[in-house]
């Protein structure tokens, strides 16, 4: 039988973990070698060092030697070539890497990496490892994804899941506590590891199960940036010797390396203690110059290094926060996850920002748990036989399972169970090889195990094993996965973006976006972005020869399990179809030169474009494109890490183009001036009408009607859509209030004939029902909502449209020849129509701090 097991391919250090119950010889010898040491419901495969991670290192000789690991890591603190360390954070790049007297892609040292933990795990456990589900940062891009799992099959594994890290952690950690609590939790997972950052809001539900509400983080964020920050103050410090660095220098990349060795020591020993040195004899610096090394460094000074990090990772966190809509008051725990959220500095500004101790959970195994917790779920595969997991229901449990190629086999095909009391069960499998035995009795108290075995031509071919716990009634693990953690968009051909699915996404997911031929020809090309970096193209081709420019074009984008896109294209006025293919190529970094005259030309076109950006989203992006260009100009003095600054001019070129193509607040605030400007008309006429009558009465309304205007027009101007939704809704609330006064009443009453005021009033009954459908449909497919709260919204639907059929059908049934017909009419609008109008815009508010439409 073989295994799925669960991969933590990580920055600095990797891991490898199986499910507790997995079926191997000699389990519990190996537990007591400590080769296999248990973490909840989940085993970590130990080295032969008895080290529970592997160095995320790749040296390789002369003669084509590849050392993994340790022994790789090693030849980083001596003469010589550096290993390749830090490749995953270039993960969907060209970046080549050197690794000793070899240069590779990351991808080529990805697959040796692989390949290594395969063979280590099948060394321990004795028996094969052909499936894996391995972990990838919530923040790659769907090239990164993509080739984390052609490494793996290179390395050969069928990579049954990349697992966002993030959720592989909250996995790990609710596995033990969701059993203990019945009420909901919502989480903040903070995981920072060695090369990036990412931050998700969980959301546990007793009736829900799990809900990966939001992500956020940085790829290009970790403890090798820290470590980096201590070479920095190293170099500081040490300003007698020759350490102007040009890491495309072999030997001053392989002085690099051994700083940064040196580094990564400080930096851990400074987690433990408040003060360490740092010291070496056997270096010399690019002059060839002996250098002697004694530099004490205390907690308090590395802190000041690394502050402006972390405080940025907290700003993800909030970001976080708000994509799910929670405020920092909701969450109930932050769960620190990855090596470098040991640093105390971390803790100590969760709680300060947040209000909540974080809670240190196995940070550099809680990743590879999940994994394994997650290949729990596959089934397990042995020559021709397949087992479904169990999962008891009582004193009983089904057993499920696919013999694989039964024609090949011979018939008839058999499958034998047997019970730990010997108790014999058999079945034919169906055509497709599939068997279930239903209701199989569980021993009450203790494991249960099965044997079972298939046969073919009465001789056996291939046997499994199974073992359950009867009454266990931990829910099932139903974290999803496959989560898009960036907005896609495409780019229209005016230069703006189209977003056509957002952030928290579940996959699979098809989405169809309308475009139109901007020109005459048999081919269009629509250019793909991921967050805010251009990742490739859709290539459309087969136009026919005469379609005309402004031809209506419907995109079809399917995004598969798997990170994989798949794209169709529909021409609806020629009833035709046309080939499209997506182009995702791995991302050329671009030159040192490259990048600096492209900087300067950013620096350039938004000095030029300021002055003509609306000052909202100039003081919203604005800092945000400067942070950048300023980042990137810090990488470009000391030629460091071009991959990131090549990211980051990327991101920093896309939001400068969309401030080129801004079309100001009425882009995207919501309702539209023209529909504030409407009802504040309504406004003005009802108050002069209450005026006319009861002057001192309608004074009152009139001041409050002129603060709502001067609070609009302020948050117009500003952008601010949360301002201008207050300012909506005051205006609505004010509108309801005038129209109860009973002057207004009479008038509204007594003005039109009954006959004219119920086709009125149906009319806004219709409003209301197209209101209250819109409503759920926005609800349904947002992703920061949690399951739980999804799982209401049928009812609450339902319950709404009952509540407007009962009004329509006393609106139909007023008897119009009544003299108090109109105000009888009347009072079914302001009395029961207006109050549910107005608890429908409030649904889903509930939830969390605000609902914005139309706002990520």
């Amino acid at each position: 039988m073989t295994l799925v097991a669960g991969i933590d391919l990580g920055t600095t250090n990797c891991c490898v973990a199986i499910p507790a119950d997995a079926d191997i010889p000699n389990k519990q010898a190996l537990i007591d070698r400590r080769r296999l040491r248990q973490f909840g419901s989940a085993l970590i495969v130990a080295n032969p060092d008895l080290s529970l991670t592997t160095p995320s290192a790749i040296w390789i000789s002369p003669d084509g030697t590849v050392l993994v690991g340790a022994l790789a890591k090693r030849k980083a603190r001596h003469p010589g070539s550096p290993p390749a360390m830090f490749f995953k954070r270039n993960m969907g790049t060209d970046q080549p890497v050197t690794a000793g007297h070899a240069t590779i892609t990351p991808l080529q040292a990805s697959v040796h990496l692989l390949r290594h933990l395969k063979t280590m795990a099948q060394d321990v456990l004795g028996v094969p490892i052909d499936r894996a589900v391995i972990t990838v940062p919530a923040y790659f891009e769907t090239s990164a994804k993509t080739q984390t799992g052609l490494a793996g099959a290179e390395a050969g594994l069928e990579v049954v899941e990349t697992l966002m890290e993030p959720v592989a952690a909250a996995l790990a950690h609710m596995h033990e506590y969701r059993m203990k609590d019945s009420e909901g939790r919502r989480f903040l997972i903070y995981d920072l590891g060695g090369g990036t950052f990412d931050t998700s809001v969980v959301s546990w539900d007793p009736d829900g199960g799990f809900s990966s509400r939001s992500f956020d983080g940085n790829r290009y964020l970790g403890g090798y940036d820290f470590d980096q920050a201590i070479v920095d103050w190293m170099i500081a410090q040490l300003p007698g010797y020759d350490l102007g660095f040009r890491p495309d220098q072999p030997r001053d990349a392989e002085l690099l390396a051994r700083l940064l060795s040196l580094a990564e020591a400080a930096k851990h020993e400074l987690s433990r203690e408040t003060e360490t040195e740092i010291i070496s004899q056997d270096l010399e610096d690019r002059s060839g110059n002996p250098m002697t090394i004694n530099l004490p460094i205390s907690r308090p000074v590395f802190d000041r290094m690394i502050e402006d990090h972390l405080r940025a990772t907290l700003d993800h966190c909030a970001e976080a926060l708000s994509k799910a809509r929670l405020s920092d008051a909701a969450l109930d725990e932050i769960v620190l996850v990855g090596g470098s959220s040991r640093i105390p500095l971390v803790a100590t500004l969760l709680e300060q920002r947040f209000g909540i101790p974080p809670r240190l959970f196995h940070p550099e195994l809680v990743v590879a748990v999940g994994a394994a917790l997650k290949a729990a779920s596959r089934a397990t595969r042995s020559s021709v036989l397949e087992l479904e997991p169990l999962v008891p229901q009582g004193d009983s449990v089904d057993i499920a399972g696919r013999v694989r190629c039964p024609d090949e086999l011979g018939q008839p095909v058999l499958v034998l169970v047997e019970t730990a009391d010997g108790a014999p069960l058999e079945q034919r499998v169906n055509g497709d090889g599939a068997f279930l035995f239903i209701d199989v009795p569980l021993f009450a108290e203790g494991e249960s195990s099965f044997t079972v075995r298939v046969l073919a031509e009465g001789q056996q071919v291939d046997t499994g094993h199974l073992t359950v716990t009867a009454h266990d009634e931990t829910p099932a693990l139903d974290l999803a996965g496959d989560v898009l953690a960036h907005d896609f968009s495409v780019e229209l051909v005016d230069g703006r973006l189209a977003r056509i699915v957002k952030a928290g996404t579940k996959i699979p997911h098809r989405v169809s976006q309308h475009l139109e031929t901007a020109r005459a020809g048999t081919a269009l090309r629509v250019r793909l972005y991921e967050g805010r970096i251009p990742i490739g193209s859709v290539q459309i081709h087969d136009l026919p020869e005469d379609v005309a420019p402004g031809t209506a074009v419907e995109l079809s984008l399917e995004f598969a399990v798997g990170w994989t896109i798949h794209a169709s294209v529909r021409l609806p006025q020629l009833d035709r179809t046309a080939t499209a293919v997506i182009d995702i190529p791995v991302r050329q970094v671009a030159s040192w030169t490259e990048i600096r005259s492209r900087t300067v030309r950013a620096h350039a076109a938004w000095r030029q474009v300021r002055p003509e950006v609306h000052k909202f989203e100039s003081a919203k992006a604005g800092p945000d494109l400067e942070q950048r260009l300023l980042a990137v100009e810090g990488l470009i003095v000391g030629a460091k890490d071009q991959a990131k600054a090549h990211h980051m001019l990327l991101e920093a070129e896309t939001i400068l183009q969309t401030l080129q193509e801004s079309e100001g607040p009425e882009a995207y605030l919501e309702p539209p001036l023209a529909d504030f400007e409407d009802r504040m008309g309504t406004l003005t006429n009802l108050v002069v009408w209450l005026e006319r009558d009861l002057p001192g009465e309608a004074q009152p309304f009139r001041y409050r009607q002129d603060g709502v205007a001067a609070e609009a027009r302020a948050a117009y101007e500003a952008g601010d859509f949360t301002a201008w939704r207050r300012a909506n809704e005051k205006l609505d609330d004010l509108v309801r209030e005038v129209v109860r006064t009973p002057l207004i009443r009479e008038i509204l009453a007594v003005g039109a004939s009954p006959t004219e005021y119920r086709a009125w009033l149906t009319g806004e009954i219709e409003t209301a029902d197209q209101l209250i459908r819109r409503k759920y449909d926005t609800l349904l497919n947002d992703p920061r909502l949690a399951s739980a709260e999804k799982s209401k919204l049928p009812t609450e639907r339902d319950l709404f449209l009952g509540e407007l059929q009962l009004i329509a059908a006393t609106v139909r049934e007023v008897d119009l020849s009544r003299p108090a017909a109109r105000e009888h009419l009347h009072t079914i609008y302001t009395g029961r129509l207006q109050p549910l109008h107005a608890r429908v815009e409030r649904w889903g508010r509930e939830t969390g701090i605000r609902w914005h439409p139309g706002v990520a």
